[in-house]
């Protein structure tokens, strides 16, 4: 039987449309390999969110083609969409496709092998595949909706994944049936825009509405959120959380910047007071509500002053974990023409400081639940680092303890007995 290989690249969107790839390629005949093993097909999943992630993705398909020069090669997803000629460029690359072609790729990668006679060109998708697990992790994604119709000034998603496109909540609701059948205990919703969800489905469905359904699954302990814009966390959501043993009280919220002028030059459509009033209104409802988010740090313009108003507004927000991203220029976008640019060495410097500000933010939210029980979804492997079990709660705080690899999987019970560098040490586990 033929083997493949499967290399994802960037987002949690991503990694389902593989997950849904790998297993049309098994019903296919097709035997997965590890990356680093030869194979008869290789296909990556590539990323261009930022100018970095674009070059990372490119450099990835030439190691390969240069690697395995005899093996079937395919390139699919948003780099595609953003420059397809960089990959066609590359000797061996066997066919690219979009990321509407991506449930069509399967049929291309069997007739590249030989395993059957089906089209040489990848078809455009007129349904939404589906999964049954989730390879590799102990949470099972689902992708609910995809494309963007906000178009922020510097992001180049919308450009590669389209406009808004949301799944038919009963299949939604079958898949997530499906993944709790087969043992996956916390579902996380995904979408390229998560709170867009219910643009074109019949019923005027909205997030919330789904969430509700979904939460009724029979044997689901968790289902988690993965990120919302600040306009969507709706009152309906944050009551569901705050009522509810099954919805995880984590909102991840993008920030990007604490500035209004910057955030007006951005199209994030809020202000800094929008965003502190809606985070109070969740930690009014719930108690030591996990609130996350993302940062972009040296915007086109920004000045140390507004940066030093996004270091205030996280410290106000008591962000209990933020990802920091250096500004890039994704060509094609309006921040790419804007002037002034911000030298690279500030942004460096920029970032380094703000990650400093999140570690501090991290340990004082995590110190709340020192002597307190947890109860850690843990993981099927241990932490490559310490050897310890490793596993999130609820409200996303990183556990590690001592304990059997029969609890690997399993939620249990762990007081929290000291704050880590990477999360909290606990004890239990019985």
């Amino acid at each position: 039987m033929p083997t493949c290989a499967l290399i994802t690249l960037g987002c949690k969107v991503n990694q389902w449309d593989t997950e849904a790839l790998r297993e049309d390629l098994e019903r296919r005949g097709f035997v997965e390999v590890a990356p680093s093993e030869p194979a008869d097909l290789y296909v990556v999943n590539t990323c261009c969110v930022t100018h970095e992630s674009h070059r990372k993705s490119v450099r990835h398909v030439r190691r390969l083609a240069r690697a395995h020069p005899g093996a079937a090669l395919v390139v699919v997803g948003c780099s595609v969409e953003h420059s397809a000629e960089a990959f066609l460029a590359i000797p061996g690359v066997g066919c690219v496709g979009t990321n509407a072609e991506k449930p069509g790729i399967g049929a291309v990668a069997a007739r590249l092998v030989g395993l059957e006679g089906t089209p040489a060109e990848p078809a455009e998708a007129s349904q939404w595949p589906s999964i049954s697990r989730f390879a590799g992790h102990t949470r099972a994604f689902v992708k609910v909706e995809d494309g963007c119709n906000d178009f922020c000034s510097y992001c180049i998603v919308p450009h590669v994944r389209g406009r808004v496109r949301s799944r038919p909540p009963d299949e939604v609701a079958a898949e997530v049936t499906r993944l709790v059948a087969n043992g996956y205990r916390e579902v996380v919703l995904t979408g390229i825009h998560l709170g867009a969800y219910g643009l074109g489905t019949e019923g005027q469905w909205t997030l919330g509405a789904l969430v509700r359904r979904l939460t009724a699954t029979p044997g689901l302990q968790r289902l988690r959120l993965s990120s919302l814009e600040l306009r969507e966390v709706s009152d309906e959501l944050i009551e569901l959380a705050a009522a509810s043993h099954v919805l995880c009280p984590h909102f991840h919220i993008p920030l990007q910047s604490g500035d209004d002028a910057v955030l007006h030059a951005m199209n994030r459509r809020y202000t800094g007071a929008d965003y502190l009033a809606r985070v109070d209104a969740i930690r009014r409802r719930i108690d030591d509500a996990a609130i996350t988010a993302d940062a972009i740090v040296g915007f086109p313009g920004e000045t140390d002053e507004q940066f030093r108003h996004t270091i205030a507004l996280a410290r106000q927000a008591a962000f209990g974990r933020m990802h920091v991203f250096p500004y890039s220029d994704r060509e094609g976008t309006p921040a790419a023409s804007m002037p002034h640019k911000t030298p690279r060495a500030v942004i460096k410097e920029r970032r380094a400081e703000m990650l400093g500000v999140a570690a501090e933010l991290a340990t004082a939210y995590h110190r709340r639940f020192v002597g307190r029980t947890v109860e850690p979804l843990i993981e099927n492997s241990r932490d490559h680092r310490t050897g310890l079990l490793v596993g999130y709660t609820e409200r996303y705080v990183r556990v590690f303890l001592d304990g059997p690899d029969e609890l690997l999987g399993r939620i249990v019970p762990v007081r929290v007995t000291e704050t880590l560098a990477r999360g909290v040490r606990g004890e239990g586990g019985t």
